[in-house]
């Protein structure tokens, strides 16, 4: 018989174990059988234990009967505790909880963007009064250093005295003119700055509750990742568990169809890994032809990754595969390196592999 490890050529596989049931406790049956070939003759070894040694294993095996087969009092498993909610119930939050969330996210996506067009139309203003006030300090100067003289004794000075006063007429009334523009221009600036501030105030308070209201969606997503019995449900074939994985991946990382998309059932699991079929597997392509991802695919890859080790213990996730290293949740000892199966694909280069309890 092979040992756990083996793989039958005289190599020891250290990751056969992964993929192996958990090993039982042995029936009393079992610890018997061990302890009668414990005892028992054996062909060109060593002798027969002596009678008092026979006598000892024959007591230890007596104590060792009547210790598993006398009743004990806590020996009945205690009936297991219903969940206080429906996980009908759970979805049905989930979804009310998801409305809501998008709701507060388009408000605070028209404030933010009110708060944008109310500083660039600040922004707009402030350049116009800047313009004017030049166009103001440029007369000012054109005023009082026509030739070199005040203008009233340009006046008495000049042969035209007429253009000279048609001039400073010009230049008063473009003055004022300016000046009124440049009233009017503040006044429309100070309104579209307190807009602005307006409009901060109030993404800061959407942002409180956005954030206050994803803390209880997580709430709900965590009842629905413990809950104890999930069967595959229409119309994708997959456990709620997985589906909100699934929906979750997709809602922060988009679908990414143009590198293959995302891929969760089917009915033949592929080799070793065999949760598709149950519906509590999913693909997250980034490249959709076999070949080594891009480094922008790769970090698209890296980064569903990343979020889904983060996430595992919330959402119920129990082992991540990607570029040919296993994460798994109950090891508790970080990324593992894997044998290689052959391909980029079957290496899990090219899509990130996500398998739920």
């Amino acid at each position: 018989m092979l040992s756990k490890h083996s793989r039958g050529d005289g190599h020891t596989d250290p990751y056969a174990d992964f993929w192996a049931p958990d090993p039982t406790d042995g029936t009393w049956r079992d610890h018997l059988a061990d302890l009668a070939e414990l005892f028992a003759p054996r062909v060109n070894g060593p002798q027969r234990l002596s009678f008092a040694a026979a006598v000892l294993s024959l007591i230890l095996v007596t104590a060792f009967l009547s210790v598993h087969t006398a009743p004990r009092a806590e020996a009945a498993p205690a009936a297991p505790v219903a969940p206080a909610e429906s996980l009908d119930s759970l979805l049905e939050r989930a979804d009310k909880l998801s409305e809501e969330y998008r709701g507060e996210l388009r408000d605070m996506e028209a404030v933010l963007e009110e708060a944008e067009a109310a500083k660039e139309r600040a922004d707009a203003t402030r350049k116009e009064v800047d313009e004017a006030r030049e166009q103001v300090r440029y007369l000012a100067v054109a005023t009082y250093t026509s030739n070199g003289l005040d203008p009233a004794l340009s006046i008495l000075l000049d042969p035209n005295p007429q253009e000279i006063i048609d001039t400073v007429s010009i230049v008063d009334h473009l003055s004022h003119t300016n000046n009124d523009k440049i009233s009017y221009l503040l006044e429309a600036m100070e309104r579209d700055e307190k807009a602005q501030a307006n409009a901060e105030e109030k993404l800061e308070e959407a942002e409180a509750d956005l954030e206050e209201l994803e803390e209880r969606r997580w709430e709900v997503r965590r009842l629905i990742a413990k809950y104890p019995v999930q069967e595959m449900t229409p119309p994708d074939n997959l456990t709620p568990r997985t589906r909100q994985m699934r929906d979750l991946i997709i809602e922060k990382f988009g679908r990414n169809d143009e590198n293959g998309g995302v891929g969760c059932y089917r009915p033949n699991g592929g080799w070793v890994v065999g949760e598709h079929p149950k519906g509590r597997a999913c693909d997250f392509m980034v490249n959709a032809h076999g070949q080594m991802p891009t480094p922008e695919q790769q970090a698209h890859g890296q980064a569903i990754a990343d979020w889904a080790v983060e996430h595992a213990e919330d959402l119920g996730i129990m082992y991540v595969i990607w570029r040919q290293e296993i994460w798994d949740i109950r090891r508790n000892d970080g990324w593992r390196r894997m044998a290689d199966r052959g391909s980029i694909t079957e290496n899990h280069y090219d899509h990130v592999h996500i398998s739920m309890f």
